[in-house]
């Protein structure tokens, strides 16, 4: 029996994490992606060091307070120019394993923050 219930905040709180692959909701992804509190879809573009401001207008479009880079099993360091641009923003960012942006993500979700992550696999 459960002491107490979570409120579902979002359909898309991230269920698992596990062997290249992301459960969200009912869905199962196993390609990069971009997922934010409403919405879920493809990341077409496949290398981090290779992304430039302009790759990011989607994210930029669902007005985040947070960007969250899950950069697959290793730390990617996005470039000094998709850093500058975020902030210019005046958006938060942070980048960390895939693994670990999964659970940044549900936590941030679960306070009501409007996140966006792009997940690298």
């Amino acid at each position: 029996m459960e002491l107490t219930q979570e409120p579902q905040i979002s359909k898309n709180f991230i269920r698992n994490y596990e062997n290249n692959i992301i459960y969200i909701g009912e869905g199962v992804y196993n390609f990069n992606i971009l997922v934010s509190n409403n919405k879920v879809g493809k990341w077409e573009f496949d290398k981090i060091k290779d992304l430039t401001p302009k790759n990011l207008i989607n994210v930029f479009n669902l007005e985040p307070e947070i960007i969250l880079f899950g950069t697959g099993d290793k730390i990617i360091i996005p470039s000094k120019e998709i850093i500058s641009e975020i902030h210019r923003k005046k958006i938060g960012v942070e980048y960390m394993i895939t693994n670990s942006a999964c659970k940044t993500f549900n936590v941030l979700l679960n306070e009501g923050r409007n996140v966006s992550a792009i997940l690298y696999i």
